[in-house]
């Protein structure tokens, strides 16, 4: 299911609500810092670059993605069981277990994508059927690709960027990940280091 909100405060943000089986996409918010702030602060989840300090480092961050059409990044959910009960009582359960975040995922400088996931929900399979869950969402809500795209051959593919698999364990899982996702060896970017790139055409 996808649904699509307007806001004003910020007119170049996407407004897009998709599920999967067990996860929850929705847009970025200015509340949502902390749990940004947890995510990217976190050494396990960002070794290969400099994890955030303070949260107003977050706060920047999510102003970046909702202040530019480069970016279609989801905050990741997990569903609760009674997420679709209707009556009071599952109602205030389900206020009571208010979901966290647990990941990021989506389009940053499309046609590229990223996601990361806290180590706590780490060897549940979140991060390919969020993924697989994406890539759904973006072809069916933009078979001709996104629009902001200029290029006419990158709005027909996705790419994702990694570590090279030999010198970066958490590389290769996210290589795995992509491969089980339909993502195929692309060619090696040699700028900053060399990085495996992948992508995928549209079905």
């Amino acid at each position: 299911m996808t649904e699509s909100h307007k806001s004003d405060n910020f007119p170049a943000a996407h407004h897009y609500t998709f599920r999967t089986e067990r996860l929850r996409f929705r847009p970025l918010r200015l509340d949502d810092t902390d749990g940004i702030f947890a995510l990217k602060s976190d050494p396990q989840v960002y070794h290969w670059t400099t994890p955030q300090q303070h949260p107003s480092e977050a706060q920047a961050w999510i102003r970046e993605r909702l202040q530019s059409d480069e970016y279609l990044s989801f905050c990741v959910e997990e569903l609760l069981i009674d997420d679709d009960a209707h009556d009071d009582v599952a109602a205030a359960k389900t206020e009571e277990k208010k979901p966290k975040i647990v990941g990021v995922c989506g389009g940053t400088h499309l046609p590229e994508i990223g996601y990361a996931f806290l180590p706590s929900v780490w060897g549940k399979g979140y991060a390919t059927e969020a993924v697989k869950g994406f890539i759904k969402f973006y072809w069916d809500t933009f078979p001709n690709g996104y629009p902001s795209i200029s290029d006419a051959d990158e709005k027909k593919f996705l790419r994702a960027v990694t570590g090279p698999p030999d010198e970066n364990r958490s590389a290769a899982a996210s290589i795995k990940v992509l491969r089980k996702c339909g993502f195929e060896y692309w060619k090696e970017k040699l700028e900053e280091g060399s990085e495996t790139m992948l992508q995928k055409r549209r079905e």
